[in-house]
């Protein structure tokens, strides 16, 4: 054959090879050699080993679909740095209205308070290389400048989700306070001291609200997905046969959608993953996620001891041996972590050590987490704190305050004169200067969350779950922890 062959021609060279003729033998690991070239003498043909693209990307992380906050905050636009709104305390005084015949009342005033929200600045650095951003890439997004800027941000996004539920001002000087911290400086906390919620429960915390002198009327409960699998598994237990529905011949096992019903109506029940803490397990020993320069392992200058303490809220269950585990959070990622010795536990007593860092300036806080009861180690430890760093030696207390494996439960109103997010700038990419053969950008947003009434929201902490199918009704009065 001189020149190209026709579709004749090669239709005949396929056929002839797939039959091993020319006295070209047929190898019999077609299409799997490794490595992929001839596989020796010169009647001998490598085949082709054919590539399928998937045009689809595995997602091992999160997806936008999970953001549940966010989406459902009223966006109010924010001219300044500083935003201010009035509050509304009170009407005026509780005397009584009754008045002689010809009096003139006694003088009433109403009480205000002037509230300020900073608006604070988060944003998320990408970068692409020339070389990758004149190539296709696989994925739905063929250019990889526009597939690097889909996943920071969803990774933004995500971080502000989080955020907006647990961001404190006092352990992170930059971070707006997160509307749980916002909530409990309100004074509307409960502890569950790891005990499962009831629809009871929730339905009382329902009726305090609406009730005087706080009047709040929740438009929805947010919850973990333990704790809304959790409700879902107490409407079967303790409901009729007809809590298994059949439609269709299909059969539901639980609820589809869940409500709490409240003094002035149902009030949904959502579940927002991310009010679950996504760092609550312990990292392996010599892991670490520094993602640009360094950022040093703390160490133990004092070993973890107990010592009886009123404040203490360890109980006889509670007693055994602990392992701490510590991580440096910075702002370029998170140290490699350290543990502390065991350290014997009883009821009433109160844990201290002491963390040194030595390069303090640089870390933000220092999260804590704290093994299961007789651990012969610390991994799999969950979270208990996080502790701000403000010199070179952070004293950590552990009195059992936030129990390990729990979440928070919030009843919320998302009208935007209960609570809204003040927006300086949506989500816009800015590209930065270019100072090697890779293409910088940022993704920013600047503002914060504002919970302008707390006292008409709530917070449950220290929410547990049912490990098996016994479920306890949790209706007793004093775990409420009511603030009037």
């Amino acid at each position: 054959m001189h020149g190209i062959p026709s579709s004749a021609d090669m239709a005949a060279l396929m056929g002839s090879l797939s039959k091993g003729s020319l006295d070209l033998p047929r190898p019999s690991n077609a299409g799997y050699q490794t490595p992929l070239v001839p596989a020796g003498g010169t009647n001998s043909l490598s085949p082709l080993v054919p590539q399928q693209l998937a045009q689809t990307l595995s997602i091992a992380t999160s997806s936008m679909n999970d953001l549940k906050l966010w989406p459902m905050l009223a966006k109010v636009q924010a001219q300044n740095t500083v935003v201010e709104y009035n509050r509304v305390l009170k009407h005026g005084g509780q005397h009584s209205p009754f008045i002689s015949e010809g009096g003139n009342g006694i003088l009433n005033r109403s009480t205000y308070e002037k509230v300020a929200t900073k608006i604070r600045y988060m944003a998320e650095r990408r970068e692409v290389t020339d070389q990758a951003s004149m190539v296709s890439i696989v994925g739905p997004s063929a250019d990889a400048i526009a597939e690097e800027t889909r996943r920071g941000t969803e990774s933004l996004l995500q971080r502000l989700e989080l955020n907006l539920f647990h961001a404190d001002e006092s352990k992170d000087s930059n971070a707006f306070n997160g509307i749980i911290k916002q909530i409990k400086d309100g004074g509307n906390v409960a502890d569950l001291r790891g005990k499962a919620p009831s629809a009871v429960y929730l339905s009382e915390i329902l009726g305090h609200l609406y009730s005087a002198p706080l009047y709040g009327m929740v438009t929805h409960i947010m919850v973990t997905p333990r704790v809304l699998s959790e409700l879902i598994k107490q409407t079967v237990h303790h409901g009729r046969h007809d809590q298994i529905q059949v439609n269709s011949g299909a059969v539901t096992f639980g609820a589809a959608s869940l409500t709490i019903t409240g003094p002035y109506g149902p009030v949904q029940v959502v579940s927002a993953p991310f009010l679950e803490r996504h760092d609550r397990i312990a990292p392996a020993l010599g892991e670490s996620s520094v993602f640009e320069g360094t950022l040093a392992a703390p160490t133990v200058q004092v070993q973890s001891a107990a010592n009886a303490n009123a404040a203490s809220k360890f109980v006889a269950a509670d007693a055994g041996d602990y392992v701490y585990r510590v991580v440096a959070v910075g702002s370029n990622g998170v140290s490699a972590p350290v543990d502390t010795a065991a350290v014997t536990v009883a009821a009433g007593d109160q844990v201290t050590f002491t963390i040194r860092h030595s390069d303090h300036t640089n870390v933000k806080y220092l999260r804590v987490y704290r093994s299961a009861k007789d651990a012969a180690d610390a991994n799999g430890a969950l979270l208990i704190d996080e502790v701000a760093v403000s010199a070179q030696d952070t004293v950590i207390t552990d009195n059992n305050e936030n129990i390990p494996g729990t979440s928070e439960i919030l009843f919320l109103n998302f009208a935007p004169d209960y609570m809204c997010y003040y927006q300086m700038l949506s989500l816009v990419r800015r590209p930065l200067a270019q100072i090697s053969t890779t293409f910088p950008f940022l993704l920013m947003m600047f503002g914060a969350p504002a919970v302008k009434l707390p006292t008409k929201m709530y917070c449950v902490r220290n929410v547990g779950i049912n490990a098996s199918s016994g479920l306890e009704n949790i209706s007793d009065a004093s775990l409420l922890g009511l603030h009037i």
